[in-house]
């Protein structure tokens, strides 16, 4: 083989996974498909696309679960919203193949904002794509990042006063969680709010008040504004005509 042909190869090679990782980097991942919330208007949706890693008990006033020989991870932001509420958390993987996009889970109005910083630093959340991988649960085993990582927390009060919770984690690689909603806002269901670029976990918590069933299960793959996380006892959606046409 001549230099030159030798030097094509080695170019083409390197040419072809640069320029998909480029199109990964700066097109699929910011992709924005079109999602319709389900008719039923006491579905619960997903507020993101990924594998559910854990559905978790958290009784009325806890404000830790745990996570790993004995240690916790704090819900303050859930207990300062809700501390007499029991409830069900939720947590979803997106992986570097998701749709980043977040929606809300339920109608309502935004009642809280907050912000934590990473405690040093963001760590990587590559194990618990391991443990989906191979099958290994709880998924959650070992994922040091719900400990320690940047986190915003949204509150959405219903109607009936019961406070659904979503917080946005980021991953080790992220540039920045992004949330276009403030305090006072009115949402709908299904309505795209923010994304965390680049990866990382979406958590959902939802209280008893709104809870008639759990409707998924860890390792289920599922996606924002549709997938039905929980089934309540009364209606969640204020404008079921305007998310049809949506």
């Amino acid at each position: 083989m001549s230099l030159a042909r030798w030097a094509v190869g080695v170019g083409s090679a390197t040419a072809v996974p640069f320029a998909l990782f480029v199109y990964w980097r700066t097109r699929f991942f910011f992709r924005d498909p079109h999602r319709v919330p389900p008719a039923d208007p006491r579905a619960v949706v997903a507020p993101a696309d990924g594998f559910v890693t854990y559905v978790k008990r958290v009784e009325a006033g806890a404000t830790a679960f745990a996570v790993k020989k004995g240690r916790t991870i704090a819900l303050d932001e859930i207990a300062g919203v809700s501390a007499s509420d029991s409830g069900y958390l939720i947590g979803i993987y997106m992986s570097e193949y998701s749709v980043h996009r977040n929606r809300i889970p339920i109608s309502g109005t935004v009642g809280m904002r907050r912000h934590r910083s990473a405690a040093p630093f963001n760590k990587s959340m590559a194990r618990v794509g391991a443990n989906l991988l191979t099958r290994r649960t709880p998924y959650d085993e070992g994922c040091d990042y719900l400990l320690t990582n940047e986190r915003l927390t949204i509150s959405v009060e219903h109607a009936c006063g019961a406070v659904v919770t979503v917080t946005q984690i980021a991953d080790l690689w992220v540039n920045r969680i992004v949330a276009h909603i403030a305090v006072g806002d009115t949402v709908e269901r299904g309505e795209q709010y923010g994304m965390i670029k680049f990866g990382s976990q979406c958590d959902v918590f939802v209280p008893d008040a709104l809870v008639a069933s759990i409707a998924v299960r860890p390792g289920q793959y599922v996606f924002a504004g549709e997938t039905v996380v929980v089934r309540s006892p009364i209606s969640v959606s204020s404008n079921i005509s305007r998310e049809k046409e949506r």
